[in-house]
């Protein structure tokens, strides 16, 4: 696997713990996390046999959709920065 490629697989599908963490604080967004986690278990089952390009692009996507969701978690239910 490229090394580049290696980086971007545990930064962007690594262990999510921040994600974990939220379906206390957010209870409402537990189906979006589980989802997300369905997401991130077939991009690593998939990261073999796409190609670069598709995979790149399907990994932005995942990473703004966990980004979406903290964001809902820490600005909409925890009533963000004080």
């Amino acid at each position: 696997m490229h090394p580049s490629l290696d980086e971007l697989k545990s930064t962007v599908l690594g262990p999510a713990p921040k994600l974990r963490d939220v379906i206390a604080d957010a209870p409402r967004l537990a189906g979006g996390i589980r989802s997300l986690e369905e997401d991130r278990r077939a991009l690593l089952a998939a990261f073999d046999v796409l190609d670069h390009e598709q995979l790149a692009t399907k990994l932005k996507a995942f990473r703004q959709r966990a980004a979406d969701l903290l964001y809902q978690a820490y600005a909409v239910d925890l009533g963000g920065e004080t």
